[in-house]
């Protein structure tokens, strides 16, 4: 490890907290409230009278990806699958097959009767209808016969589901900050592997609703907190790829239904093939550990200290001594949701945040409303829409420390915007209509990598004790765009560009409002209200605040070295 990836600098929570940059063994600190003789070179023993180790500072001594944060990392891609298989399910188990009327339903499907599809021959409104079985033998809307009159009820299960997604993101946002991180991931494993499971057994449409709206909430709970864990256990050097990175299993979640559904055409046996697997999740809960950074928010030491111990062995590294500041405890673990609302600089940062969380949503639905005409059947237009989210969190975790969040944000957004509008206002012959589909995948690609940066974004921005209030509140925000979407989608009635010019301009918004984000890439991750401040701005705060020359002097060599 180079002397700089080893330094270390940590802005207090208060004035009167020490700040320290740590020397190449991760060991030694600059105390700011020591009267200091001396500041030498980063390989050189500096001068203080007390030392203090924080948790980027352990990682660093630890090891910032070491082999234990690699076996976590890793073994969570899993669960974070299964947020897209438990969810997004639903896309092949309500598919609507082709239909018609008839007196007798255990006739077989005639293409010759397609015609007659809500009225019999009669003209009379239809009671009974026989489905095309070529695709699917079996899904939701030819058992529960979703179809003609009932047709509406398809969309109010759509609606469901989003709207658990929705109090999902936010109550186990807020559950996880309370209660810690493993409680939260027990909590979601068994109402994401419940709800599946009674989806599939349900008597009839409202039990099923009920048992896909308990699915949607654990499904996106579970995600945010595999999420927040891979984040708080990794040193800044790799928090960008990892941040990411938990993306793809995501996007191979979504390709492993369509295989799912190609081999299973039941709706059924389906649903029982994806939901039975999650209960293997519970096993986790026996080796994942709870999160340092909450432990001591919570003035949880010791139980942190094993933890770290843990970590420690695996990693087979000598744990340095540890001492805790129990002001400093007592101040974070009265931190709530309300105080980043009170703050007025975190407060327009979650706006920010919030509008980007929205408009993301709201060009990932709208592009992917497109994509399905972009294949010849129900699996290639889903798996190709699925399949262009892997190049683009590729993209973010090359580029992404490179040119900043805000940057790569602002660029993603404006991508998904534009790429909407054109693939809307802009006439092309029959012969190049390639290039409508070229669009839409560009879109998708921006699109998706927002959604990969706005979850590292969040989690940088905001403080440890409502980091996971803080992302699931934002995700919150990010289902309205999901209900909303429908709708905006609905005013092609009105006019066929006006969806696509609404949701353009919205992403563009939200790519412009992005630039007044502070950039946070390469910043250790803020543990108290007034870290998150001024992360971001820390040679700000050196000037302004400590007003001392030498440290300032210090840390403009680490940021050009680095």
């Amino acid at each position: 490890m180079s002397d700089s990836d080893a330094t270390r600098e940590e802005i207090p929570s208060g004035m009167e907290t020490d700040t320290m940059l740590t020397d190449s063994d991760g060991i030694n600190s600059i105390d700011l409230e020591s009267s200091m003789t001396e500041v030498t070179d980063e390989s050189s023993t500096t001068v203080s009278t007390e030392n203090k180790t924080t948790v980027d500072s352990l990682l660093d001594h630890l090891g910032q990806f070491g082999r234990f944060q690699r076996i976590l990392y890793f073994a969570l891609w899993l669960p974070a699958a299964s947020m897209a298989a438990g969810v997004y399910a639903s896309v092949y188990m309500e598919y609507t097959p082709l239909y018609h009327c008839t007196n007798d339903t255990s006739l077989a499907y005639d293409e010759e009767s397609e015609a007659q599809t809500c009225l019999d021959y009669n003209n009379m409104t239809c009671s009974a209808w026989t489905f095309d079985k070529s695709v699917f033998s079996r899904t939701v809307v030819s058992e529960f016969q979703l179809v003609c009159e009932a047709s509406y009820l398809k969309t109010l299960s759509t609606t469901v589901y989003m709207l658990g997604m929705l109090v999902g993101s936010f109550f186990f946002g807020w559950f996880g900050d309370k209660f810690g991180r493993k409680a939260a991931f027990l909590f979601t494993t068994l109402c994401l592997s419940i709800g599946s499971v009674v989806s599939a057994i349900s008597p009839n449409l409202w039990f099923y609703v009920c048992a896909r709206f308990i699915t949607s909430c654990g499904g996106v709970g579970l995600f945010i907190t595999c999420f927040v864990i891979s984040m708080e256990f990794v040193g800044p050097k790799f928090r960008t790829i990892c941040g990411v990175a938990i993306e793809i299993p995501f996007a191979l979640g979504e390709l492993y239904i369509v295989g799912l559904a190609y081999l299973i055409r039941d709706w059924r046996e389906y649903q029982f093939a994806i939901g039975l697997p999650f209960f293997l999740f519970l096993i986790y809960l026996f080796k994942i550990p709870e999160s340092v950074r909450w432990l001591l928010t919570k003035g949880k030491k010791d139980e942190a200290k094993r933890v770290l111990s843990s970590i420690a062995q695996v990693n087979h590294v000598i744990l340095p001594s540890v001492t805790d500041d129990e002001s400093d405890e007592e101040k974070a673990e009265e931190v709530g949701m309300s105080k980043i609302f009170l703050q007025p600089t975190l407060r327009m940062r979650f706006l920010i945040m919030a509008l980007n969380w929205i408009v993301a949503t709201l060009g990932y639905y709208g592009l992917g409303l497109s994509s399905a005409s972009l294949g010849s059947d129900a699996f290639s237009s889903f798996a190709l829409s699925a399949a262009m989210e892997i190049p683009s969190y590729l993209f973010c975790v090359v580029f992404l420390d490179k040119c900043g969040r805000r940057g790569i944000l602002s660029f993603s957004q404006i991508l998904a915007g534009t790429t909407c509008i054109l693939a809307a206002i802009v006439p092309l012959p029959t012969h190049l209509e390639y290039l409508r589909t070229a669009l839409v995948l560009l879109g998708k690609f921006g699109a998706s990598a927002s959604f990969a940066v706005v979850f590292v974004f969040t989690a940088e921005l905001f403080p440890t004790p409502v980091r996971n209030s803080a992302i699931g509140l934002c995700s919150t925000s990010a289902r309205f765009g999901g209900i909303l979407s429908p709708y905006i989608a609905s005013l092609s009635s009105s006019s066929p560009l006006l969806p696509f010019l609404v949701m353009g301009c919205c992403c563009c918004l939200g790519g412009l409002a992005a630039i007044l984000l502070p950039e946070t890439s390469g910043r250790p991750l803020p543990d108290t209200v007034e870290e998150a401040i001024h992360n971001g701005s820390m040679e700000e705060y050196y000037r302004k605040n400590l007003k001392n020359e030498e440290l300032l002097i210090a840390f403009k060599s680490k940021q050009n070295s680095s």
